[in-house]
């Protein structure tokens, strides 16, 4: 373990000196301090909590520690096991260890900005629970607990991966996941979620930082000395399934060769052939694969299940708009990859290239957030306004546009290299795509918090007459987009940062 902690250090700062702009350097220095500035905002609040909200915080203490959990087990596992710190393409002559793969996949964790909204809201939830004790006491439990099921979704993540190179693993896995599924939907139409929720591990750790708070040691003690344990455990886990999920021959590939290759019809028009290439491009990749099917299903899923009502909705199609732009929006082009250079040298109008990446780009966004807000709607209570339609209505298309506006402009003028031939493939490096997580979901949160204060007006046409100047707005940028791409020494220094890094 030693021996990969010293690998990490050096593959980070090779990271480093790879972020060569002043600005991404900067950028990184920059988060890390706002983190810590946010952090101590929250813990401040605690002493501006009155009575009620106090109450509040008890009872969705349990819920936010699950939340986390779930959260911990399932980023890895769209990631195909963790983020990497540096592709592994580029370490091919170097003798990196699984441990230290794995360790890599823990400290890029909190380049989520999900995780780390999810870490704020712990963290206050701690100083809640802790109001007149030892906050001291409280947040060790709780780091405990973040570090522990952090490691242990990481290490399952690695068990996912490995078992998935069978076809006969493949199937186990996929048996077993649509058997968690089921099992969720039928616990939450049944009306058992409070039951299960009760059940889960999360109550202990939510008793253990009230004691820890209020002075009880003892069973502070026991459940903070039990989390460091898991810690220890998820490590040593966590490593030799990293190890072992890596050193196990795959049998997709041999798989695949024994299919007759299916040969699609051409298309009409050299814009109609370029987006099917983009759409197969999408769907081919393991990783955007994998990355669109959970962000298809968890939202609305997670939306349906909570039962949210209609006027919280109204933010939903935002989020999913900023994780489908994650998916590939923000450096668009990789999906033509190493091809770049030949599709670059097709005679046809340069301008068709940017237009197919849009086109997919908004189907893929459009299609995530209109399936979300149709799943969450299912189990949200009563009966929708005109108003709070509209505000939802108004709320997918602008965010839609929004994404695809910011996503154009960062994957022209900040490409990058991205073969996505392997199921840890990532579309950015970990630091940029941090980066563009802000940028996307900034902007659609607050439309999405806007327009769900205006669907509570129940004034039907202030939804649209906001939307419509944001709309224009955005096809503003998309212009812009367009007309850099018509100069051809961007478009070629797209295409050799694409191709060849």
């Amino acid at each position: 373990m030693t021996t990969a902690v010293g690998q990490l250090g050096a593959l980070l700062g090779l990271r480093w000196q790879m972020a060569r702009a002043p600005g991404v350097r900067f950028a990184i220095v920059l988060g890390g301090i706002g983190l810590t500035y946010l952090l101590h905002l929250v813990i401040s609040s605690a002493a501006t909590l009155d009575g009620p909200l106090l109450a509040t915080a008890i009872q969705v203490a349990p819920s936010a520690f699950l939340g986390f959990g779930f959260l911990a087990l399932v980023a890895p596992l769209t990631a195909g096991g963790g983020n990497e710190v540096v592709p592994p393409d580029q370490l091919v002559a170097y003798p990196v260890r699984p441990a230290t793969q794995f360790i890599g996949g823990l400290v890029l964790a909190p380049l989520n900005l999900v995780w780390v909204v999810q870490l704020l809201s712990l963290a206050a939830i701690t100083a809640y629970l802790t109001i007149g004790g030892s906050f001291f006491r409280g947040a060790l439990t709780t780091g405990s607990f973040v570090v522990a099921i952090t490691v242990l979704g990481q290490a399952v993540a690695w068990t996912v991966v490995g078992s998935r190179q069978t076809r006969r693993g493949r199937r186990a896995v996929t048996v077993f996941g649509a058997s968690l599924l089921i099992a969720a939907v039928l616990t939450i139409r049944t009306g058992n979620g409070g039951a299960a929720l009760d059940a889960s591990p999360t109550q202990t750790v939510v008793f253990a930082v009230l004691s820890g708070g209020g002075g009880v040691q003892r069973t502070w003690l026991l459940v903070t000395a039990t989390l460091l344990g898991l810690v220890l455990v998820g490590l040593l886990l966590g490593a030799r399934a990293c190890r072992w999920a890596l050193s196990r021959p795959g049998d997709l590939g041999a798989h695949r060769r024994t299919e007759p290759v299916r040969r699609r019809k051409a298309k009409h028009g050299p814009l109609r052939e370029l987006v099917a290439v983009d759409r197969a491009s999408v769907w081919r990749a393991p990783a955007l694969r994998r990355g669109g099917l959970v962000l298809v299903i968890l939202p609305g899923l997670l939306a349906a299940g909570a039962a949210v009502p209609w006027s919280s909705l109204v933010v939903l199609p935002g989020l999913v708009a900023a994780g489908a732009g994650l998916l590939f929006g923000v450096n668009a082009f990789c999906l033509d990859a190493s091809g770049a250079v030949w599709l670059a040298s097709l005679p046809h109008d340069p301008m068709l290239a940017i237009r197919s990446k849009a086109i997919v780009l908004t189907e893929t966004v459009l299609g995530a957030v209109v399936i979300a807000a149709l799943s969450g709607s299912i189990r949200s209570p009563g009966t929708p306004s005109v108003t709070e339609v509209l505000a939802i209505v108004v709320s997918g298309l602008v965010c839609t546009a929004v994404v695809v506006s910011v996503a154009l402009k960062s994957s022209i003028r900040r490409p990058h290299r991205a073969d996505l031939a392997g199921p840890r493939d990532a579309v950015a490096p970990p630091g940029a795509l941090a980066l563009a997580s802000v940028r996307l979901a900034a902007p659609t949160a607050m439309i999405g918090i806007v327009l769900g204060s205006v669907s509570q007006t129940g004034t039907w046409w202030l939804a649209p007459g906001l939307g419509l100047p944001l709309l224009g707005l955005c096809a503003l940028s998309v212009n812009r987009s367009l007309q850099l791409w018509k100069d051809p020494l961007q478009r070629a220094r797209v295409v050799h940062v694409v191709a060849a890094g």
